[in-house]
C-alpha cells in the first residue's frame, strides 16, 4: 500500500486546482527517488527497478533510450476507471521523428496503464516506438506492454522492420488487453496479442517469418498484412464498410486460422494466400457483433461484449466467447492495472481548526 500512496500523491495533486507536476517513482534497487521527468527517472534507475508513474503527461524529446529492464506502471488509460487520479501518458513532444528507442539491453521490461502518444498525429511513418538505434542493439525480447495503448503511429520490434530482417522466433512481443490504434511492425520478431482492440488506425505487419500469434481480439475494420504461417484464433474481425479493403488478410500463407469471425468479403489477397480455417466463418452482418460499436474507432463508451444473439457468443474453441471478453481471464473492464484502484478522493480545500488536512481515500484492491 505505501506504494499506491507515493503514486497516489502525485496523482491527485496533479487533479487539483494548486497542480504539481506528475511525480514518477522510482523504487526498487536502492531507496526510493522521486522525479517529474521521465528522461531522468529512466537514467536514475537501476536494473529491474519498478517506476511508479502517477497520472499526468510526462513529455519527453524524440531519441530518448531505455537502456536496462525496467518495469512501468501507470495509473491507466479509461477515464472512467481513473476518475480519481487521472490517466498516465507518454507523450514524445519533439525529436522530429526520433521515437522512443527500447534497446536489446532493455529485455524483459514491462508496461502497465500507459497511453503512448507523439506529435506525428496520424502519420504512420512516424515511430512512436522502436527497437533499437541500430541493427546492432535491437534485439530486444520477452516485452510486455499490458492495458496501454497506442496513437495512430508506428511501432517498430526491430531497427528494420521489413520482412527482410533476421529471423527470431526468441524476440517476442507481448500485448495482452491494449487499445492499439498504431502499426506494429513485427520486423519477423514474434508478436503476440491477447485480448486486444485494434481499431482502423491499427495492425499487425511485416511478420513473415511466422511469430505472430492472435488470440481473442478485436479488430474494429484492419486486417493483418504479411504474417505468414501466423496463428490467430478466436478473434473478430468486422471488415470495412463495403467500397473498403475486402480481404481478412494480405499475404498471410500457410496461416492457420481457427475460431475465427471475418466480416470481410474474402479471406485473403494477392500472392502466397494458402491458409488453414477451422471452424471460422465469414459474417453477413456485423453489426449484430457487440452491444454498442459502429464506427470503426474505438471510443471508451463502446461496449465489446456480445450483443443478444451474437454469432461470438461461446463461439471460441475454449468454449467462451469469441473476442475479448472471452479467455478464462476476460478483457478487464476500464483496464485498470493491478495495483491498487483508487476509486474516490476528496480533499478539503484548506486544514480544519486543528491544523489537518481532511482527506478522504477510497481504495479497490486488485486480484489482476
Amino acid at each position: 500500500m505505501r506504494h499506491a500512496i507515493l503514486l497516489l500523491a502525485g496523482g491527485l495533486a496533479a487533479s487539483t486546482s494548486t497542480a504539481q507536476l506528475p511525480r514518477i517513482v522510482v523504487q526498487g534497487a536502492g531507496a526510493p527517488q522521486v522525479f517529474t521527468d521521465l528522461t531522468a527517472a529512466i537514467a536514475a534507475a537501476q536494473p529491474n527497478d519498478v517506476l511508479y508513474c502517477s497520472a499526468g503527461t510526462f513529455s519527453y524529446t524524440g531519441g530518448l533510450q531505455i537502456d536496462k529492464s525496467l518495469h512501468f506502471i501507470g495509473a491507466g488509460i479509461h477515464p472512467d476507471s481513473t476518475a480519481a487520479t487521472g490517466t498516465t501518458s507518454f507523450y514524445r513532444s519533439g525529436g522530429g521523428n526520433d521515437p522512443l528507442y527500447i534497446l536489446q539491453s532493455a529485455s524483459g521490461s514491462t508496461f502497465t496503464g500507459i497511453y503512448f502518444d507523439n506529435n506525428g498525429g496520424g502519420n504512420t511513418n512516424w515511430r512512436m516506438i522502436a527497437y533499437g538505434t541500430d541493427a546492432t542493439n535491437d534485439q530486444a525480447g520477452n516485452i510486455l506492454f499490458q492495458r496501454c495503448r497506442f496513437r495512430s503511429s508506428r511501432i517498430n520490434l526491430a531497427f528494420e522492420p521489413s520482412n527482410s530482417s533476421p529471423a527470431m522466433a526468441g524476440l517476442t512481443t507481448t500485448f495482452d488487453e491494449c487499445v492499439i490504434s498504431a502499426v506494429i511492425y513485427g520486423g519477423n520478431r514474434g508478436v503476440v496479442a491477447t485480448r486486444c482492440i485494434l481499431d482502423q488506425a491499427g495492425t499487425i505487419t511485416a511478420n513473415n517469418a511466422g511469430f505472430t500469434t492472435v488470440d481473442h481480439c478485436v479488430f474494429l475494420g484492419p486486417s493483418l498484412g504479411d504474417c505468414y504461417t501466423a496463428q490467430i484464433s478466436n478473434t473478430i474481425f468486422t471488415g470495412y464498410p463495403p467500397g473498403n479493403w475486402d480481404f481478412f488478410c494480405g499475404d498471410c500463407g500457410g496461416a492457420t486460422v481457427t475460431n475465427v469471425l471475418n466480416g470481410f468479403a474474402h479471406w485473403a489477397y494477392g500472392g502466397n494466400n494458402t491458409m488453414t480455417l477451422v471452424n471460422s466463418q465469414q459474417l453477413t452482418d456485423a453489426s449484430t457483433l457487440f452491444v454498442s460499436e459502429s464506427n470503426y474507432q474505438y471510443e471508451f463508451s463502446d461496449d465489446l461484449h456480445p450483443a443478444a444473439n451474437s454469432p461470438a457468443i461461446g463461439f471460441a474453441n475454449d468454449g467462451t466467447d469469441a473476442g475479448i471478453y472471452g479467455s478464462s481471464s476476460p478483457y478487464k473492464p476500464g483496464a485498470v492495472p493491478y495495483n491498487p484502484h483508487f476509486l474516490q478522493s476528496t480533499i478539503a480545500p484548506a486544514t480544519n481548526s486543528n491544523g489537518a488536512l481532511p482527506v478522504n481515500i477510497k481504495v479497490a484492491a486488485q486480484t489482476h
